[in-house]
């Protein structure tokens, strides 16, 4: 008796509880969660898992209870049921409150919310019902599959958006896989470093969950950074936040990725520092590396070669190719699982023969052989010689005189010969003739002429000569420079820092928006002062390298605040809880080029309308709506812009109206400030107005819908 005291208690309580989910679920625009209460909602991911066990377990009971001979587990089957009813309804609670923290995409995060408020109410139907549904045996199936199959869907939404898209099927799909590309065709940032991104650090930094307000599904979002600045700084000594974040003590609050989560691998933090410090490039190849950089050779073990070689040697010894590794001998698999071993020296001071000497250990593995501008000598190519299955072998700039090329006759599996720079002279090649998988040999930089390559030409008739190569000094591309200014919204003035990590690289800019050249446009010496909204753009240049890209960046003045904003209409009811009441678009912060951070509001069916106001007169010349535009997400300029204003809410005038030029072809995601000027006055009240495109273009794929406009900031001067 006391036992069915206690079931009818937590039973109504279940009810009670049910009841304020339903209430807070159909009131969740105007919930404010306390810090206090912030703490539940954390505990969400922790007391999810009970209901999930009790839900599943009382459905097996449930199945045993349609067996008469089961009747005697009737009572534990109810207390069951009804602790899965109530851990269910905790838990939805719970996530209810974690759900109004920043960071989470209100859209991503609404399914998951109302799936598991779902389960909450089918486990209360299930309890309240249970001796009805009892009775046959089709309806206990039907409840039970339909709370797990309820419970399966919200599991994996929530896994999506705490771990990224496919969380649950990532280990059938591969996801994990490197990309199935050959080592020549791999692309640094898209196979090497995004894998890694995505693997370690999207589930939390993505356009559903943007923690610390930062994205890293795209370029353009990475190089943004988040709410603590951009990710990385190749003029810094430490490579800037990333790099600091991920080597501070895993314990640490801020240490990336946090400590319940998968970690970077040395490997993997190797990877992402040698990349930073390269210039972080987002489009080189891993063969536009030198052959002895060292993140060249780290990616030779994630990627298999394209060669077509076959090899019927055994991969040599770990323990001995790790002791002949040093400081100035990389020795690594040409690929993944390969026997076949790449050899890369560097450091001239540091050479010695008795190096090429200690290989003879693996001399049947070694299948390139990187030894430009070390002092090789022709004596030294005797070592060389015993090197049997040796494919690409570059002594090009070296002390090579030609003498020591007879000592590479044995080498019946070379390709590639490079001799760039050498002392050798026409007819000291001939003596590998015989080598008939020779296919290229670079002789650049040296004694030979184009008769003497007609000659050679007529003797190796399989083999290309390259007399004009420039491979051995291959240009690379100049960072792009690095605009140091983290402050984008000024009163006065602001001093613009630009920063390019390649000593000598002279860096010009451009205040105007009109793309930096080489010869116009000004040289940066010291700090750019600037007293107005500005976009600046800066490229670098240095002779014998590539021109960088542009790095781009907007700063705003803004030199009045008003007192107070209110909002005459409401954004979309999801940007209502960021809204603030509109304090959020005079707080000075901007937002990054991503909609679901908590700068921005949107509007859509309605214009947006607002009162700025002023407990004491301000003159006034300007308004400026700092605006976002996503095409591809229909969020375009506003149709038309107003500003009105006057001494009070009764008495305003039109100052001025405007209607932004709209864009006529898709384009990739940006931030801009749109400007509306009129004759300078005193006011204390100003009413603005921006109206949404009620039909997007004919050429846009949501033709004929209704258009977003995106605001962040309102900026007066």
């Amino acid at each position: 008796m006391k036992q069915m005291k206690w079931q009818e208690i937590l039973f109504n309580g279940c009810i009670a509880l049910n009841g304020l989910l339903l209430f807070l679920l159909f009131s969740d625009h105007y919930l404010r969660v306390p810090s206090f209460m912030q703490v539940l909602g954390r505990a969400h991911p922790l007391v999810l898992h009970f209901p999930i066990v009790l839900l599943l377990v009382a459905f097996l009971f449930e199945l045993q209870l349609l067996s008469a001979k089961q009747q005697s587990l009737r009572g534990f089957a109810n207390t069951l049921l009804l602790a899965a009813a109530l851990t269910t309804v905790i838990a939805a609670l719970m996530g209810l409150l974690l759900s109004k923290e920043d960071g989470y995409d209100s859209d991503a995060i609404q399914l998951h919310k109302w799936l598991g408020a779902a389960c909450s109410f089918l486990s209360l139907g299930w309890y309240a019902f249970r001796n009805r549904i009892r009775k046959q045996r089709g309806i206990t199936i039907a409840a039970g599959l339909s709370c797990s199959f309820v419970l399966l869907i919200a599991g994996h939404k929530g896994a999506t958006i705490t771990h990224g898209d496919d969380f649950l099927l990532s280990p059938v799909m591969g996801q994990d896989a490197r990309p199935a590309v050959p080592l020549e065709d791999a692309v640094i940032y898209a196979h090497l470093i995004q894998p890694i991104l995505e693997n370690k650090c999207m589930g939390c930094h993505n356009l559903n969950k943007a923690k610390g307000e930062l994205v890293m599904e795209t370029t353009q979002l990475l190089l943004k950074g988040g709410k603590n600045g951009k990710l990385w700084d190749t003029t810094a000594a430490d490579l800037g936040l990333l790099m600091q974040r991920i080597h501070l003590p895993p314990d640490s609050k801020e240490h990336m990725p946090p400590k319940n989560k998968p970690q970077l691998t040395g490997e993997e933090a190797r990877v992402l520092y040698l990349w930073i410090k390269g210039g972080a490039s987002f489009t080189k190849k891993v063969t536009d590396l030198p052959g002895s950089d060292s993140l060249r050779v780290l990616a030779a073990t994630f990627f298999k070669s394209g060669d077509t070689d076959t090899y019927d040697f055994a991969a040599a010894d770990e323990n001995v190719i790790a002791g002949l590794n040093t400081e100035y001998r990389v020795i690594a698999p040409l690929a993944q699982g390969s026997p076949a071993l790449a050899v890369n020296f560097y450091g001239i001071a540091r050479f010695r023969p008795e190096q090429l000497k200690e290989l003879e250990k693996i001399r049947n593995n070694i299948v390139s052989l990187q030894l430009s501008k070390m002092p090789v000598t022709d004596e030294d190519l005797k070592t060389v010689g015993t090197f049997s299955n040796l494919r690409s072998l570059n002594i090009s700039f070296t002390s090579v005189k030609g003498d020591g090329l007879r000592y590479l006759t044995g080498l019946q599996h070379l390709k590639q010969l490079s001799l760039s720079g050498t002392g050798i002279r026409p007819g000291q090649l001939n003596v590998l003739a015989p080598l008939k998988s020779l296919q290229s040999v670079q002789i650049w930089n040296t004694a030979f002429t184009d008769k003497d390559l007609a000659a050679l030409k007529n003797r190796f008739r399989r083999t290309v000569f390259d007399i004009g190569y420039k491979g051995d000094t291959v240009v690379a591309k100049l960072s792009t420079p690095v605009i140091k200014t983290e402050q984008r919204i000024f009163k006065t003035t602001l001093s613009l820092e630009i920063k390019n990590p390649v000593k000598g690289a002279v860096t010009r800019y451009t205040l105007d928006g009109s793309e930096p050249d080489s010869l116009t446009s000004p040289v940066y010496q010291q700090p750019v002062p600037i007293d107005k909204a500005t976009t600046i753009k800066a490229r670098s240049y240095l002779p014998g390298w590539i021109t960088s890209d542009v790095s781009k960046e907007s700063f705003y003045k803004s030199r009045l605040k008003p007192d107070s904003i209110q909002l005459i209409t409401l954004p979309e009811k999801e940007y209502q809880a960021r809204a603030r009441e509109g304090k959020t678009l005079i707080d000075e912060q901007l937002g990054k080029e991503n909609f679901g951070t908590k700068e921005w509001v949107g509007y859509k069916e309605a214009p947006f309308e607002a009162y700025l106001f002023f407990k004491q007169p301000a003159r006034i010349g300007s308004v400026t709506f700092s605006s976002l535009i996503s095409v591809n997400s229909y969020i375009m300029p506003a149709h038309e812009f107003q500003v009105w204003g006057g001494a009070n809410a009764q008495s305003l005038k039109l100052l001025a109206r405007s209607r932004p030029p709209q864009p006529d072809s898709a384009a990739s995601t940006y931030t801009t400030g749109y400007e509306c000027r009129f004759p300078e006055q005193a006011v204390q009240v100003i009413k603005l107005i921006a109206k949404p495109i009620s039909r997007l273009p004919s050429w846009h794929k949501g033709k004929g819908q209704k258009g977003w406009v995106f605001f962040d900031e309102i900026l007066l001067n």
